[in-house]
């Protein structure tokens, strides 16, 4: 009997004993539920050293699996699309537009686009469907900046006005090598595309290729928008225009003083 319990704790526990005498001196003091544990920390006993490796493998699973839960998560939420809030001063609703732009319709995203800056404007340009540079200055930069969050999100930060405005201060606010870098000319002349059927209406398009805004009646209006605060915070317009006219010939003209004779 007493042979018999010294292979039983062997099995479960892990100890040897080489003759029934010598168990009690060579039996541990296992609590309940901890003789698996326990089991791995004796490697003379065959029985335990299979229940270690079995432990151990499973004690390795077990490990593993939230590390590789982490990376799913992970990867999962880099991959997820996070949905941009379709914000508006105006009422406006913007849900047409976005699923055009989520089903890569740019034709029709662009079309919508246009009516949408008619939209903001007002009625009156609603009805004559085009809109004037003046109007742009009233344009909620909530609005503007949903529109723009939308166009960029879902071209993977190809299109909108936020990045035509990054090219187009980079070309030095040059019309000419912008609408080059934004492939709306052709030829070696620079020919303007003709609008709106010579455009691309896909993604592989040049950075900034969308939205369309027609410029052949003049850059005004483009200007406009690019200007906008909803894209350059007026500080920033403020500080561009003094160093433009600023400078040395600004300290000179303060300097002078007024003729005699135009007292």
């Amino acid at each position: 009997m007493a042979a018999a319990n010294a292979v039983m704790i062997c099995g479960a526990g892990g100890v040897t004993a080489g003759r029934s005498s010598n168990v009690a001196a060579a039996r541990p003091v296992v609590s309940k539920g901890g003789a698996k544990g326990a089991s791995l920390g004796f490697k003379q006993c065959h029985g335990g050293n299979a229940l270690a490796v079995r432990g151990a493998r499973r004690a390795q699973r077990n490990a593993t699996k939230p590390a590789v839960a982490a990376i799913a998560d992970t990867k999962e939420a880099a991959t997820e699309e996070k949905e941009v809030e379709l914000k508006s001063d105006r009422g406006v609703d913007y849900t047409k537009f976005r699923d055009h732009l989520a089903a890569g319709e740019w034709r029709l995203a662009d079309d919508e686009h246009r009516r949408l800056m008619c939209v903001l404007a007002g009625e009156e340009a609603e009805l004559r469907e085009w809109v004037y540079f003046t109007e742009v200055k009233d344009f909620p930069v909530t609005d503007l900046q949903t529109i723009d969050n939308l166009w960029t999100h879902y071209s993977k930060g190809a299109y909108g006005f936020s990045v035509q405005r990054k090219i187009w201060v980079g070309k030095r606010k040059q019309w000419g090598p912008f609408f080059k870098a934004i492939d709306w000319t052709t030829g070696e002349n620079n020919a303007y595309r003709k609008w709106p059927q010579d455009y691309l209406y896909e993604e592989i398009a040049a950075k900034g290729h969308l939205p369309l805004t027609n410029a052949l009646r003049g850059t005004q209006l483009l200007k406009a928008l690019l200007e906008h605060p909803a894209f350059a915070p007026p500080e920033e317009e403020q500080k561009g225009d003094k160093k433009g006219g600023g400078g040395l010939m600004d300290g000179l003209v303060k300097g002078l003083k007024k003729p005699s004779w135009m007292s």
